[in-house]
């Protein structure tokens, strides 16, 4: 049997985690660029834009990498497949990795795409307003929107779901919830791809908030996502039902059933 090496696995997320991020967080430094000085920079209409960039881009990897790497470009992803043993844990840290560094390449581009404008406009980084949210709304924020996530992920790659709309669904269910829950945290949903932002945020001198990365985009997704799974696992899987003893000894009558059918 024919199957794509563990190389070729992690160029693939390599390449699909740059993507990512390169359309994802650069279409908010896109939209604020053309907000320009209005207030407020971005509005519900710009929110579903961005919500769409995420969405579009993670639906066309589905069908692009999916095949080849199973399209996880995410940690938490990756992380709560192995936890269930859908994933070898043996290949986590070669996923990860190449997650992290796609993530970073993709920052990269941004910068790359937009010059300096990228660095000063904040570099599409994922970060909360501590004046206007709690931290608690935070890490629940992320929380529970990386669980709908891998909900999702995992009913729709289900052997026994249609697989042919595995990319519109998952596109779609991040759509949703970056209108949810975006307002509140960015809606990162991604330890790798709220790390690239911030590192080359860092490197090109512009703002950071490394003491939210942890507690608040890490963490959280990486409960979620697992929670998510045992959830799953929990509703999807069948159980054996006992059936009353009369209807599991009875049996129609084979020859009553043979004589109706020759009256027929």
């Amino acid at each position: 049997m024919q199957e794509h090496s563990l190389g070729q696995r992690a160029v693939a997320e390599t390449i699909g985690t740059a993507l990512l991020v390169l359309v994802g967080p650069g279409s908010v430094v896109a939209t604020l660029i053309l907000a320009g000085d209005s207030k407020p920079a971005i509005t519900g209409a710009d929110l579903l834009g961005i919500s769409f960039a995420f969405g579009l881009i993670i639906t066309a990897l589905v069908y692009a990498i999916g095949k080849v790497s199973g399209c996880h470009i995410n940690p938490a992803v990756t992380c709560a497949l192995a936890v269930t043993k859908r994933f070898p844990w043996r290949e986590v840290p070669a996923y990860v990795g190449a997650q992290v560094v796609g993530a970073v390449i993709g920052a990269f581009a941004i910068w790359a795409v937009f010059a300096h404008n990228a660095i000063d406009l904040g570099m599409g980084q994922t970060s909360f307003n501590e004046d206007a949210s709690t931290w608690l709304q935070a890490i629940f924020s992320e929380g529970i929107g990386t669980f709908m996530l891998m909900f999702a992920i995992l009913g729709i790659v289900d052997t026994r779901s249609p697989s042919d709309l595995a990319g519109l669904v998952i596109g779609g269910v991040v759509i949703a919830i970056i209108m949810i829950v975006g307002p509140i945290t960015g809606a990162s949903l991604n330890p790798a791809r709220a790390f690239g932002p911030e590192l080359v945020s860092a490197i090109g001198g512009g703002a950071t908030h490394w003491g939210q990365l942890v507690p608040v985009y890490i963490l959280p997704g990486l409960v979620g996502s697992g929670l998510a799974v045992v959830v799953y696992d929990a509703l999807a899987t069948p159980r054996v039902v006992e059936a009353p003893i009369k209807a599991a000894v009875t049996h129609p009558d084979s020859g009553a059933a043979r004589g109706v059918a020759a009256g027929n």
